[in-house]
């Protein structure tokens, strides 16, 4: 039986870490919660503290975070493995030597490419563009966007005319800078660590697609429109929608 439990909150984030465990094709439980009132269920606090999602039950351990959940997976349980070969990742609790723990850990992957290459540090820079650059910007737009739109009556007009005023004083202008330069990158490469697939893309996907049902992902981006295209279509992404559902906005 697997190690891995995956606690699932519909229409949401931790869809990346259901595509991630099919892209390598691991065994792993998947519970999936609904929203209670729009919000993650208090079932989820029993699991973790911070009652988030997505928590990866790993052992004895509780993991949140996309990003941390997604490096722990790669780190230890992603390998490239030849025909026939079983390969073992060891973890600090084994008997195996230090240089080894760590030389498992970062060659050979197929989600991540090796450490010390060039195309290692695009993987680590976009893997935290998405968190850290791209979904701020987002979660104030559908913020100021859910507020205008759920506001009383008596409100509404004031509400909608401060969500248009952050969007043109800010939103606009730091989410075109912030795409031209994603857009400029992938009209470089297939993929956004070069020509290797990787968890960067499972992580950044989920704001582009977000994106993209909102309209805010112009036309004039179509080397972002076509890279969320061969993500979309990857049968591993597929499988991904089949266990846990598309994530669509919906409010």
């Amino acid at each position: 039986m697997s190690t891995l439990h995956l606690h699932h909150l519909e229409n949401s984030r931790s869809f990346r870490i259901i595509w991630l465990l099919e892209e390598l094709k691991l065994d792993y439980q998947l519970t999936t919660y609904e929203r209670k009132h729009g919000l993650v269920p208090k079932a989820m606090q029993r699991i973790h503290p911070l009652g988030k999602s997505p928590i990866l039950q790993d052992g004895d351990l509780a993991l949140v975070e996309s990003a941390h959940i997604i490096e722990h997976i790669i780190d230890h349980y992603d390998t490239r493995l030849q025909q026939g070969e079983q390969r073992h990742i060891p973890t600090v609790s084994d008997d195996a030597p230090n240089d080894d723990i760590m030389l498992a850990m970062v060659k050979d992957k197929q989600l991540r490419p090796d450490y010390g290459t060039a195309a290692y540090e695009q993987y680590r820079y976009w893997l935290h563009f998405t968190e850290s650059s791209l979904m701020p910007l987002r979660m104030i737009s559908l913020m100021f966007a859910f507020a205008a739109k759920k506001s009383p009556i008596g409100i509404k007009q004031v509400a909608q005319l401060l969500h248009r005023g952050v969007q043109k004083s800010y939103l606009n202008q730091s989410s075109e800078q912030h795409l031209q330069f994603l857009n400029q990158h992938l009209s470089k490469h297939t993929w956004l660590a070069g020509s290797q697939f990787s968890g960067a893309d499972i992580h950044l996907e989920f704001v582009i697609n977000a994106m993209a049902q909102t309209g805010d992902l112009p036309a004039k981006y179509t080397h972002i429109h076509n890279w969320l295209k061969k993500a979309h279509v990857r049968p591993a992404y597929q499988r991904a929608v089949e266990k846990g559902g598309a994530f669509k906005l919906d409010f």
